[in-house]
């Protein structure tokens, strides 16, 4: 509770942001509001004053990195709801982080199954390991640079579509295959031509990723044709994967039903991956944290395989 009242207080953005946000939502224009936020989370960073991790104590450094997670739901909901020509909404200090993200995106509070689904799509991919936006946010904050930077770093990598982009990616398979007797013509065909299906698979799990798992029951609180079909499409892709590909272990990952749960929640599409963002955010801040404490920088060393060299280097005598 101590936490969430801290966070609270931070959701309000500085005026000299807020004046940004009608220029940084035009300019992102179709690239959405990932994009803008990278540009406004630089800012926040300017005027909030952040400076070099490796310059700081750890409590200013934990300040800075409350600051800008607190912040990030704010920015995102802004930036999207001025991009689509409506003023942005105030945030909340009763409501909790996913119903005050819920209520700054649409400007109603939202129902509490809804607020809570949310949340547990928030927590289910609040951090995962040494993923590449985390990983890129940790390599940012070994060289001793602000917060700020580590978290727009972190942005870059998961605004590409193998990381953070395939919540949407997924829904676009179920509208694709449209009915369940399509089902299997429809995954057999692209299995065979070599194309990936969105939702399957995982660069660590070789199991069922466990918050599919989870996700999947959220999803079935609500019910309906879409959760019914979602399932149904699930049951057979990873039957005909098995079928196509032995021996591997191919299951519905985070992603799939995580669009699924969003959709119910009345996130539109283009939201997806900035939803991730709010979550993620939080991960990448204990990340960059734990990484500053360390002012030891990460520099991996890298072996060439390429052509010889066309002139033979003269041995020392």
């Amino acid at each position: 509770m101590v936490f969430r009242a801290e966070t609270a207080a931070l959701r309000r953005l500085p005026d000299e942001v807020r004046a940004a946000l009608p220029a940084i939502a035009a300019a992102s224009g179709r690239s959405g509001p990932l994009a803008g936020m990278r540009t406004a989370l630089s800012l926040l960073g300017a005027a909030k004053g952040f400076r070099p991790v490796y310059d700081i104590d750890p409590e200013e450094r934990r300040r800075d990195t409350l600051v800008a997670a607190a912040a990030v739901p704010t920015l995102l909901t802004a930036l999207h709801r001025l991009s689509n020509g409506l003023e942005p909404v105030e945030p909340r200090e009763d409501l909790s982080y996913a119903a005050n993200y819920l209520y700054m995106l649409t400007g109603s509070e939202p129902e509490p199954q809804r607020a809570r689904a949310v949340e547990q799509y928030l927590i289910s991919t609040i951090d995962h390991g040494f993923n590449a936006s985390t990983f890129t946010a940790r390599v940012i904050a070994s060289t001793g640079a602000d917060a700020a930077a580590c978290l727009v770093g972190a942005v870059g990598a998961l605004s590409g579509p193998l990381h953070g982009g395939a919540p949407s990616r997924a829904l676009d398979t179920l509208d694709a295959i449209g009915t369940p007797e399509r089902i299997d013509s429809w995954i057999r065909e692209r299995v065979l031509s070599g194309e990936r299906i969105m939702g399957f698979g995982h660069a660590i799990y070789r199991t069922e990723d466990p918050r599919s798992r989870m996700l999947r029951e959220v999803a079935q609180r609500f019910g309906g044709p879409r959760v019914d079909f979602a399932v149904e499409v699930e049951r057979q892709v990873e039957a005909i994967l098995a079928e196509l590909k032995p021996g591997r272990e191919l299951h519905t990952n985070v992603e799939f039903y995580a669009g699924v749960v969003m959709e119910l929640c009345g996130l539109p599409r283009e939201m997806f991956t900035p939803t991730f963002a709010a979550a993620r955010v939080v991960g990448w801040s204990a990340n960059i944290l734990e990484q500053a404490a360390d002012s030891k920088i990460i520099r991996p060393v890298a072996r060439y395989v390429g052509p010889g060299a066309p002139v033979a280097v003269p041995q020392a005598a």
